[in-house]
């Protein structure tokens, strides 16, 4: 159910409706209020230099100069907001565009102006139904005027905000706060599975051997945004069985494909087709498993930690496309993804184990581990940056500094790999030979070895 909700809260909270939304109601509310307060006993005890309205007329005229000014103060932040959107898609890619419409500054920016928006429209609504003898709202009138200065102040600060937000190192930042946000939320439920599952290793099936009544299969088409592991041993063990599952959060499967198997408990020796009533329970079984397995037209990158990484990585690619050449950008977005990946050693199985209360195998799946998280990482600014010694050695020297926190030999060894891979692409692609070398060196000090080019250059 959490991560359910987690997906729930994945579209609301990156969206540009949502906020302003809540606002809306807010204005419309605070307006009827504000309508309805007897102000006369309030405005008396004031200053003599406060303003006071002598007139519903007057209000109204007011409300309406204040809604319009308003109005076309929301349609110059909307018009920079979709500027700044474009420009961001166009140099740090289309992907990022959900940081900047999840940004809740933005959002309540936004929202402070169509809340306002609201409280006058319904000030105006309201005071038309009033007759010329009627009593004067004096607190809508000043509250009206109150939430224009705001606004006011809000257009400039929001302003600024947005100069700000398209900086490429601001972006790196906080998209990189996100990836470690995501790698610390998966530790949180996958690490107890992960160690269950290095320590007691458990198997994925076949798809060539499975039958067709114990297959699982993808519900519809697109990707796996997400698995409710919860739900789904609460499943296993109502109907007493083992799924295990062949996909992971992120991977795109087609309807119809086979992703899993369901199993018998290993002290039950039924199976759903042994029972009068087998296609109705095996239907069941296999609805209930599908209902936890989320699938979209879309990645999520609060599930899905390879899609989190591939944001920054995206950011390092079009700064390094030929059009635009920005190897600076690239650098931070090695250094940003040097600083997230410590916390994904953690992840060092590809497989998670969950078992029931009495100890025994319910779920075994497939999972993300530290070297798919590498290769998502590094592989493609690597091939876009073989060119690049000013490029390569940062990813060099990020590899080293990982290098002495790994807390497995198997991350030794898929850091090792990764050098030897920037060695590789430097003895092939660097011309010049001081700039080589110096590559070389960087790796040389990963893989520990006195001998620069032995083991990775090409002859």
């Amino acid at each position: 159910m959490f991560h359910r909700f987690i997906r729930i809260w994945e579209f609301v909270g990156h969206s540009l409706w949502f906020t302003p939304l809540l606002y809306a109601i807010g204005g419309a509310v605070l307006s009827l209020l504000a309508i309805r307060l007897p102000g006369e006993d309030i405005i008396a005890s004031l200053p003599d230099f406060w303003p006071r309205f002598e007139t519903v007329e007057t209000v109204q005229d007011l409300t309406s100069t204040l809604l319009a000014t308003l109005v076309t103060m929301t349609t110059f932040a909307l018009s920079v907001t979709m500027v700044v959107l474009t420009l961001a898609a166009g140099s740090l890619g289309p992907r990022t565009i959900r940081n900047f419409m999840g940004d809740p500054k933005t959002q309540n920016a936004l929202g402070s102006f169509v809340g306002t928006i609201l409280f006058l429209i319904t000030g105006l609504v309201l005071m038309g139904g009033q007759t010329d003898d009627g009593a004067v709202p004096q607190i809508a009138a000043m509250t009206g005027i109150a939430l224009f200065v705001v606004s006011l102040f809000v257009l400039i600060l929001f302003v600024h905000h947005l100069g700000r937000s398209i900086v490429a190192d601001h972006v790196i930042q906080k998209v990189g706060a996100n990836l470690e946000e995501t790698i610390s939320s998966s530790l949180e439920t996958l690490s107890g599975p992960i160690d269950n599952a290095a320590t007691e290793s458990c198997t994925l099936p076949d798809a060539g051997a499975n039958t067709s009544d114990r297959t699982i299969t993808a519900a519809k088409s697109g990707y796996v945004q997400g698995i409710d592991y919860d739900d789904l041993l609460d499943v296993a063990i109502k109907h007493d069985i083992r799924v295990a599952l062949t996909v992971r959060a992120g991977q795109h499967v087609i309807a119809g494909d086979i992703i899993g198997e369901i199993g018998k408990d290993e002290n039950n020796d039924t199976k759903p087709s042994d029972t009068g009533h087998s296609d109705t329970r095996s239907d069941a079984i296999h609805d209930a498993i599908a209902q936890q397995i989320m699938i979209g037209s879309q990645r999520t990158a609060m599930l899905d930690i390879e899609f989190a990484l591939r944001q920054l990585v995206e950011v390092a690619l079009r700064a390094l496309s030929p059009g635009i050449n920005d190897p600076f950008t690239a650098i931070a977005v090695i250094h940003r993804l040097g600083r997230a990946l410590p916390q994904a050693m953690d992840f060092h199985y590809p497989m998670g184990l969950w078992r029931d209360d009495q100890g025994q195998e319910r779920i075994c799946a497939h999972l993300s581990d530290f070297g798919g998280m590498m290769n998502a990482a590094f592989n493609q600014i690597r091939q876009s940056a073989s060119a690049k010694p000013d490029v390569l050695l940062p990813m060099a020297e990020v590899l080293e500094s990982l290098t002495g926190l790994a807390k497995h030999p198997k991350h030794l060894e898929i850091l090792r790999e990764h050098a030897r891979l920037i060695g590789r692409a430097a003895a092939r692609d660097i011309a010049d030979a001081t700039d080589r070398k110096a590559v070389e060196r960087a790796v040389n000090r990963v893989l520990r070895q006195q001998q620069a080019k032995d083991d990775y250059s090409v002859s």
